[in-house]
């Protein structure tokens, strides 16, 4: 059964307090899923020089239902914030506290806020939005499909890239498309060396670091 978009423009966007211990637990996970997965691993190329130089923003919300639009408003509102290259937003809450849920319908509401945000400027984007859960798929058949397992974050997530960090990466006379492939080629080749197994399990014990009681 499809479980519908998160619709209702009843209940506003905001940030979560960085006292509150939702949003700190979230935060630790994402930290060890940053450290010991992407960073250890070299799975993204340039993760550890982002955190490192402060160049990361990070946001948890607390909403259960947020909407495509606001969030799209929150990411265009971040573009004149230069310092930061990579966002992650972190919704702990997603669809119902303590609830986790299938990838796909995360996956749909940030396809949805990918095409909110489109309407909200001009070509190109200020951003590029990319949906992380901890129910990705673990198939590792080719690295088009085993990217999905490399973005299985301890909770639902969009990350947020400049197109200038891609271009800083990517070689000369190469598109966006021919890193994404190297990336996940490399990407596959050291999961595959690791132990798939073994990460899946290493993931699953980070996604259920401090983890509040799921509810009914």
């Amino acid at each position: 059964m499809r479980e519908p978009l998160p619709d209702s423009p009843s209940e506003p966007l905001t940030v979560a307090d960085a006292q509150d211990a939702v949003a700190q637990a979230a935060l630790r996970r994402n930290d060890r899923y940053l450290r010991e997965f992407i960073e250890e691993l070299s799975i993204c190329p340039y993760a550890r020089m982002c955190r490192e130089q402060d160049r990361l923003y990070r946001a948890v919300f607390l909403q259960s239902g947020p909407t495509p639009l606001a969030v799209a408003e929150h990411v265009q509102s971040l573009e004149p914030l230069t310092q930061f290259e990579i966002g992650l937003l972190i919704f702990p809450n997603f669809g119902g506290p303590g609830l986790v849920g299938e990838a796909h319908p995360f996956e749909r509401f940030v396809a949805e806020t990918r095409n909110q945000y489109g309407k909200l400027r001009r070509p190109p984007p200020g951003f590029f939005l990319v949906a992380f859960h901890p129910a990705m798929p673990m198939n590792l058949a080719n690295p088009d499909v085993a990217v999905r397992f490399m973005r299985r974050s301890p909770d639902p997530t969009i990350q947020l890239v400049r197109p200038g960090v891609i271009e800083s990466v990517r070689n000369p006379g190469h598109d966006r498309d021919d890193l994404s492939t190297r990336i996940a080629e490399v990407g596959l080749r050291t999961v595959r060396s690791a132990g798939p197994e073994q990460i899946a399990s290493n993931l699953s014990d980070i996604h259920h670091d401090d983890r509040p009681p799921r509810t009914s």
